[in-house]
C-alpha cells in the first residue's frame, strides 16, 4: 500500500488523505495488545515486537520517499511574495488548487505583458511570452473559478474599453447621421468608425480572431472554459488550416489572411496565448488528428494536480487587500507602453540573461538535451525540446512578475527568475508525461491481430460487416462482439451502425 503525501496548499477536499496504519482501522491501539498468529512462535526465532515495528516503520519511510518522488507539487515558493499571499490563500478561503491558480496568474501576466517586451537568448534569438495552458480536472474541482478570479482585471479592463467604445460609437453614428442629411459641400468629412480593442475572446472564428488583433497587436489572449471545444472545432471552417495558425502563432511566425470581401490582413508580430480547462475524461482526443505527431500538444503546458478531490466548503474569508493587490500587479503590466514602428508593427524592449542566469540556464540545457537522447520515443523527445522554449519564456514572465511586485529593476533577467522558470519547467515535465501516457494511441496495446483488423475496417459500418470482417482475421464472433463495446475504440452512430474513433 503506498503512503499518500500531504503536500503544502494543496485542495484537499473535506478530510486529509490518511497514511496506512499497520495498526489497524479501528481505535489506536498499543504495541502490546497486537495479536499475531499463535502458531508462529516469535521467541523461538529471537524476534521481538520492537524489531518488527522497527521493520515496519523502515518500510514505511521507504514507501513514503517513493511516493514524494512521484509527487509533482506546483512551486509556489518560485513567486513573489506577494502572489504567494494571494495564491495561498485563495486555497485556504476559497478551496483554489494552487496549481491552477498559479499557471492562471502566470496567463494573465504574460498577456498583460505581450508584446511589449521580449528576452533576447543570442543576437537574431528572441522569444515573446506566449503561453498555451490547460487546466485538467474532474467536475466540480474547481478548475474555472481560479482562472475567472485571476483574468478579473483585465476583464475590468475590457469592460472599461467596452463603454468608451461604447461612447465613441454614439458621437460617430450622431456624426453620419447628420451627414446624411447634408448636402456634400456641408458635411464634415470622414469619420473614422471606432472599434472596441479588448484583450480577453471566447467566442470566434479564425476571422474574427485576426479581425480583433488587427486593432489590438500589442496582443490578445484566448480564454475559454471549456478547452475541447477549441480543438474541436480547428476543422469545423477550414479543413486543417486552423490548427496551422496556432501552431505559427506559438512560434510567433507572421499572420497573412487574404479575403476577398475586404482588406487582406497581416500581423507581423502576432501574440495571442490560450488558456482553458478541460476533463480528464476528454484529454485523450487531444490526440486526435495528429495532434501527437506534429508537435502541437508538446506546445501545452498541464495543470494536473496531485491527488485532487472536490473539496468542502469552509469559514475562511479571503482579504480584499489580496482581490486589490493583484488588480494592481496586473493593471501595472498593462500600463507598460507598447511601441510601434513606422509600419506600425511592434517594438518591443529586449531584456537580456544576467551572466550567472545564463550560466544556468545553459547547464540545465545541457541535462534537458540528455534526457532528450535518453528518450524512449519522439514524443517526449518533443516534450523536452518545447521545453527549452519554455523555460525562457517563464524566466520572462517571472521577471515582470517581480518587477510589477517592486522586487526587480527589470534591467536584466536574474538567476533568481531563472531558477524560478526551471522549477516551474521541471512540473511541467512530469505533468506532460502524465498526460502524453493518457493520450498515447490505444491502438498500440492491441494484439497484431486485433490491430491489424482494426486498421482493415472502414470508418463507419454495420455490425454484420463488422462480424464479416473479424472472421477474416479468425476472430470469432463473440469475441468481435466484446471488442466493439469498447468505447475507446467505438462510437455507436444509430442501432447497428458504429464508427471508428481513432
Amino acid at each position: 500500500m503506498n503512503p499518500q503525501s500531504e503536500s503544502n496548499y494543496r485542495g484537499t477536499g473535506c478530510g486529509k488523505a490518511a497514511r496506512p496504519d499497520l495498526k489497524g482501522s479501528g481505535e489506536a491501539t498499543n504495541r502490546s495488545t497486537w495479536k499475531f498468529r499463535p502458531n508462529f512462535d516469535f521467541e523461538s526465532h529471537n524476534i521481538g515486537i520492537d524489531a518488527i515495528q522497527a521493520d515496519a516503520d523502515s518500510y514505511l519511510r521507504k514507501f513514503a520517499e517513493v511516493d514524494e518522488e512521484h509527487q509533482n507539487p506546483f512551486p509556489v515558493e518560485i513567486f513573489p511574495l506577494p502572489i504567494q499571499q494571494i495564491i495561498k490563500s485563495s486555497n485556504e478561503g476559497l478551496n483554489f488548487p494552487v496549481d491552477f491558480t498559479g499557471v492562471s496568474m502566470l496567463y494573465a501576466v504574460a498577456l498583460a505583458i505581450g508584446n511589449t517586451h521580449r528576452i533576447q537568448i543570442k543576437k537574431g534569438w528572441s522569444e515573446n511570452v506566449v503561453l498555451y495552458i490547460a487546466i485538467v480536472g474532474r467536475p466540480g474541482t474547481n478548475k474555472s473559478h481560479p482562472l475567472s478570479f485571476t483574468l478579473n482585471p483585465i476583464e475590468k479592463k475590457d469592460a472599461q474599453a467596452h463603454k468608451e467604445y461604447e461612447d465613441k460609437k454614439r458621437e460617430y453614428d450622431r456624426v453620419i447621421k447628420m451627414d446624411s442629411g447634408q448636402p456634400e459641400k456641408q458635411r464634415t468629412g470622414e469619420t473614422k468608425k471606432p472599434v472596441w480593442q479588448k484583450f480577453l475572446i471566447s467566442d470566434f472564428t479564425p476571422e474574427s480572431l485576426v479581425e480583433v488583433h488587427k486593432y489590438n497587436k500589442r496582443g490578445i489572449g484566448v480564454y475559454i472554459d471549456e478547452l475541447a471545444s477549441w480543438f474541436k472545432n480547428f476543422n469545423r471552417y477550414h479543413n486543417g488550416s486552423e490548427q496551422e495558425l496556432w501552431l505559427s502563432n506559438w512560434s510567433g511566425k507572421p499572420i497573412k489572411v487574404d479575403r476577398k470581401t475586404s482588406e487582406p490582413i497581416y500581423i507581423q508580430q502576432p501574440f495571442i496565448p490560450v488558456i482553458g480547462t478541460i476533463q480528464n475524461n476528454i484529454i485523450d482526443q487531444l490526440a486526435k488528428d495528429s495532434r501527437t505527431k506534429n508537435g502541437f500538444i508538446d506546445r501545452i503546458l498541464f495543470a494536473v494536480p496531485d491527488n485532487l478531490i472536490k473539496p468542502c466548503w469552509n469559514d475562511i474569508e479571503i482579504s480584499p487587500e489580496l482581490t486589490t493587490n493583484w488588480q494592481q500587479i496586473i493593471f501595472r503590466l498593462l500600463n507598460l507602453e507598447a511601441k510601434f514602428d513606422d509600419n506600425n508593427n511592434p517594438y518591443p524592449q529586449i531584456l537580456k540573461f544576467s551572466p550567472d542566469a545564463w550560466q544556468e540556464l545553459k547547464q540545465w540545457q545541457m541535462n534537458n538535451t540528455k534526457l532528450s537522447e535518453m528518450a524512449r520515443n519522439e514524443e517526449i523527445e518533443s516534450i523536452c525540446c518545447k521545453l527549452e522554449i519554455y523555460v525562457i519564456r517563464l524566466a520572462l514572465i517571472l521577471e515582470m512578475m517581480f518587477w510589477a511586485c517592486d522586487a526587480s529593476d527589470k534591467k536584466a533577467v536574474s538567476i533568481e527568475t531563472v531558477k524560478g522558470a526551471i522549477r516551474l519547467i521541471e512540473y511541467f515535465r512530469k505533468t506532460a508525461i502524465k498526460i502524453h501516457n493518457i493520450i498515447s494511441n490505444p491502438l498500440d496495446r492491441l494484439p497484431t491481430d486485433k490491430r491489424n483488423f482494426y486498421d482493415s475496417l472502414p470508418d463507419t459500418f454495420i455490425t454484420s460487416k463488422f462480424v464479416e470482417i473479424a472472421a477474416e482475421y479468425k476472430i470469432s464472433e463473440r469475441t468481435a462482439k466484446r471488442f466493439l463495446q469498447e468505447k475507446e475504440f467505438f462510437e455507436k452512430v444509430s442501432r447497428g451502425e458504429y464508427e471508428k474513433r481513432l
